[in-house]
């Protein structure tokens, strides 16, 4: 009895430390890159990039981009599918945190899979991102690699058996009359 609470509360703290790193996932650079000769540098995070070129700085959310392709403002067929892959990416990885976290408040460690699967798909277009920013300059993908191992890290978690009451089975009874 005592083993099984000391189980269950290490695998409540399993759950919190996966949270946690979701969390962090969204706050860690993703991609440096560069266009042209230095003339334009971006940082760019899940759900934000910070941009410096001649004209200023600024900072750019995910759907701006979106905005930007719709408006015609962006051009280049590379652009336009790094901005997709970005956008949809970070999608992704808010939807696997979404998952992790109703898990963890459900006490549902089944989900930490399921969660997996978008960290991972999130980090497969964060990294088609960097390789679409890649044309005409270059492009570091910092933090890709990081979202890729932690998505193979949650996949690999092994779930605790769930202990639902309307998933157990009663004993079955007979009355001999």
């Amino acid at each position: 009895m005592v083993n099984e609470e000391l189980d269950k509360e290490s695998i409540m703290d399993n759950k919190k430390i996966l949270l946690f790193i979701q969390v962090i996932l969204l706050l860690i650079p993703l991609n440096v890159y560069m266009w042209g000769d230095w003339l334009l540098v971006n940082v760019q995070w899940a759900l934000f990039r910070y941009q410096q070129s001649p004209i200023g700085s600024s900072l750019i959310l995910g759907y701006k981009d979106i905005l930007y392709i719709v408006q015609g403002q962006t051009s280049g067929s590379y652009n336009i599918l790094a901005a997709l892959f970005w956008t949809i990416g970070g999608v992704l990885l808010l939807i696997g945190l979404l998952i992790t976290l109703f898990g963890w408040v459900n006490e549902r460690s089944g989900f930490i899979k399921t969660a997996s699967f978008f960290t991972l798909g999130g980090g497969v277009l964060f990294l088609f991102s960097a390789l679409g920013r890649f044309m005409g300059g270059f492009s570091i993908p910092l933090g890709v690699p990081i979202i890729l191992l932690i998505g193979w890290w949650m996949y690999q978690q092994k779930p605790e058996p769930e202990d639902d009451e309307d998933t157990s089975v009663g004993e079955k009874t007979t009355s001999i009359e």
